[in-house]
């Protein structure tokens, strides 16, 4: 993954993207709720007619979270690396703006959960649902 930062859209496998940390009360974070929730949906799926699903259903809004908290996750070393880069060129006298340094930030084309495309839909109780 040296060339990230060449890269402008990911595909992001979410089973095997590692653990966010629980937040300071102990909750799980959202990320990981979703996550447990797309695992159930697809095993349950499994157990039921012994085949997985076509593509995975969740809640749009928390499809964009989980997307924006990895991504986020993803880009931050290279983000700190220029900006490193750049704050030693401004000690070296350099008047180049943070903004024009600035990398291009990662788009997500696809987050998938083992191969299989997750997909946001509207209200959706808050569950992976599959609307085949």
């Amino acid at each position: 993954m040296d060339d990230i930062a060449n890269v402008s859209a990911v595909v992001v496998d979410f089973a095997q993207e590692p653990e966010f940390p629980e937040k300071p009360n102990g909750d799980a974070p959202k990320v990981e709720q979703v996550r447990a929730q797309v695992s159930a949906y697809v095993d349950g799926y499994g157990l039921a007619k012994a085949t997985l699903p076509a593509r995975i259903v969740v809640n749009a809004a928390d499809l964009k979270h989980c997307a924006r908290r990895i991504l986020s996750r993803m880009q931050r070393p290279h983000r700190e690396k220029a900006k490193a880069e750049w704050q030693e060129r401004r000690k070296a006298g350099s008047k180049e703006k943070w903004r024009d340094a600035r990398p291009v930030p990662l788009t997500a084309a696809a987050l998938t959960w083992r191969g299989i495309p997750i997909e946001g839909a509207g209200y959706t109780r808050h569950r992976a649902v599959d609307k085949t």
